[in-house]
């Protein structure tokens, strides 16, 4: 059975500001250098968000069930082809 990922649709850390997602606790979604935000994009485009980072954090809280794939995001997938 195929383990699933934690995303950060789940995380109740999970925040956006402006044109950014970050944590709130100030974990790093990438590794050093230590990239701390992503570009909204990413989600407006309903992509997966599931982070090396996340998957053995210590305060990862779920918030709920993962976000089925054709809910997330706000562009139709026409507009991105």
């Amino acid at each position: 059975m195929k383990e699933e990922k934690r995303t950060l649709y789940e995380c109740s850390h999970a925040r956006v500001k402006g044109e950014r997602i970050y944590c709130r606790k100030g974990h790093p979604f990438f590794p050093p250098p230590g990239i701390a935000h992503l570009d909204i994009g990413r989600l407006a485009e309903g992509k997966r968000l599931a982070f090396k980072p996340c998957q053995a954090c210590p305060d990862f809280d779920f918030m709920g069930p993962p976000v089925d794939e054709e809910d997330r995001g706000w562009i139709a997938k026409e507009e991105l082809a």
